[in-house]
């Protein structure tokens, strides 16, 4: 009897035990669970933040772009870039569009040549905006990754993939948007890099129209002579020594154009040959696009001197323009012998992207430039923010996905 009692009370010191042993991992479970619902709390709220932080970031690059532009411009800008990527639902679809200059900003290296179309419009990718971005933050030396943003991809890391997969529609949605809105903030700045990037490619040798040549034969006044016409037509954007300035434009050189054509300078080199004379070269001379518009050609002053009897001018007329062509009548007049006689190349009309080239053109001025300085600024503030979400995320999946 003695015996069977002490095993009853071993049992009962057992069950004891057992009993205290569950309650108290289930005691730690539940203390587990309130934890990771903290962790998974922080996340959110970082989350929040990273929202928050992306917002002002557009409105202030908004407010940027307007004050470097004008409020129309900017107002079409960023409702055309909306519009490229109207069926992106993600972030990585986002799209812009561009001209590919490459092939078409060598100078003729003969004459007789003329542009004959307009460059290819190409799409500039996530992926190719990150690059763009990328390169206008190492310049900015802002020395972040933008890698972190993963604007050109379709999954998130593995901790990030995780909290969204356990957060509701709603948390998952508006994450997606976030991440939209800020992804397209990096398409405005690279954007602003490429155009930079192509301003360069244009800065020294212009964008080159056309390069002519004309020979008529002609009497003066009974004397019968030949006389012939090159001309090196370019579109040149005019770098000013100091920012423009609306009071005193003269000195300060070609304003911002804002896509506008009319204060654009197009450069021209223009050969004279008279008789059996040598040719007589003229360098390269600017002529601003708004004093050319005529139905009837300007000629350019002062006259050229060819030899002691025989002088030149060159005449010029910007006819028509769009964004997309311009036409233009250029003729070089002969005095010999007390009489005038033309050579005239007529009418030319070249295809070229003048209102982006005019975008490029803006680009040499120092408030577009700071205007690419801030918004480089404005995008680096968010890379922090979505490296502090993602160390929540890693946290919370080390700590509770296998609970």
């Amino acid at each position: 009897m003695n015996k069977k009692k002490v095993i009853n009370r071993k049992n009962l010191w057992a069950c004891g035990m057992s009993s205290l042993a569950l309650i108290n991992i289930m005691a730690t479970s539940t203390a587990s669970a309130q934890s990771c619902g903290d962790m998974l709390d922080e996340i959110s709220a970082k989350a929040a933040e990273f929202q928050q932080k992306s917002d002002q970031a557009a409105d202030q690059i908004h407010k940027d772009h307007e004050s470097a532009t004008s409020k129309d411009y900017s107002k079409n800008y960023f409702a055309r870039l909306k519009d490229y990527s109207k069926n992106a639902t993600e972030a990585y679809e986002l799209v812009n569009k561009a001209y590919d200059l490459t092939g078409y900003t060598k100078p003729f290296s003969s004459y007789d040549k003329i542009q004959k179309s307009l460059p290819p419009k190409v799409t500039i990718t996530m992926g190719n905006a990150v690059e763009l971005a990328q390169a206008a933050l190492d310049e900015d030396n802002t020395k972040l990754d933008l890698a972190e943003l993963r604007c050109d991809q379709s999954t998130e890391g593995s901790a990030l993939a995780a909290w969204l997969d356990q957060a509701d529609n709603k948390t998952v949605s508006t994450w997606k948007t976030t991440k939209k809105n800020a992804c397209q903030l990096v398409h405005v700045l690279a954007d602003l890099q490429d155009k930079r990037d192509k301003l360069n490619q244009i800065r020294e040798e212009g964008y080159p129209l056309f390069y002519l040549h004309k020979k008529n034969e002609v009497k003066f006044s009974g004397k019968k002579r030949t006389i012939q016409l090159k001309v090196d037509l370019r579109l040149q954007p005019e770098y000013p020594q100091e920012a423009y300035n609306d009071e005193a434009p003269s000195i300060n050189g070609q304003p911002i154009l804002l896509g506008q054509l009319e204060k654009i300078s197009l450069s021209y080199n223009s050969w004279y040959k008279f008789s059996d004379n040598n040719w007589t070269d003229l360098n390269l001379i600017a002529a601003i696009i708004d004093d050319t518009r005529s139905d009837d050609t300007i000629c350019m002053k002062p006259d050229i001197k060819i030899t002691s009897s025989v002088k030149a001018r060159l005449c010029l007329a910007v006819k028509d323009i769009t964004t997309e062509k311009v036409k233009v009548s250029v003729k070089a007049k002969f005095h010999y012998n007390s009489d005038w006689k033309a050579v005239n190349l007529g009418d030319v009309t070249i295809p070229a992207p003048f209102g982006y080239l005019a975008d490029l053109s803006d680009m040499k001025e120092k408030k577009m430039q700071d205007m690419k300085s801030k918004v480089a600024d404005r995008i680096a503030s968010l890379v922090p923010a979505v490296e502090e979400i993602k160390e929540k995320a890693e946290k919370w999946q080390n700590a509770c996905e296998a609970i």
